[in-house]
């Protein structure tokens, strides 16, 4: 189990606030989330979550995959990454980050930045 750094932290944030009305709950998830585990797929990115506290569950539209309008790009690809945060039973469950058109990618979001 690992801390979530400053862009893992700062992509979460911005899906839930680009889902606000339905999702904003998740905000007083984040200090209580952790990574299990990161996956690299070389043209992808899979990052799954673990709770140290459990939450009650939200009634409505407690599963959702969600995104957000903001541009996720790193400098050594063509395009940009499309980003997928996996909502499951009202909890945040993973983030998945892939590549457009396939290109090759090391799964580091050193780099990346949100714009």
């Amino acid at each position: 189990m690992t801390e979530l750094n400053e862009l893992e932290l700062l992509l979460l944030k911005t899906i839930i606030k680009g889902n606000s009305d339905k999702f904003n709950y998740l905000l007083a998830h984040l200090d209580f989330i952790r990574i299990e585990s990161a996956k690299s797929t070389g043209t992808g990115l899979y990052v799954t979550f673990v709770y140290l506290k459990e939450f009650e569950q939200e009634e409505e539209f407690v599963n959702g995959l969600l995104s957000a309008e903001p541009k996720l790009t790193t400098p050594n690809l063509k395009n940009e990454l499309t980003y997928c945060l996996d909502v499951t039973n009202g909890k945040i469950d993973y983030l998945e980050i892939l590549t457009n058109e396939k290109e090759n990618w090391d799964g580091n979001l050193e780099n990346c930045s949100l714009n």
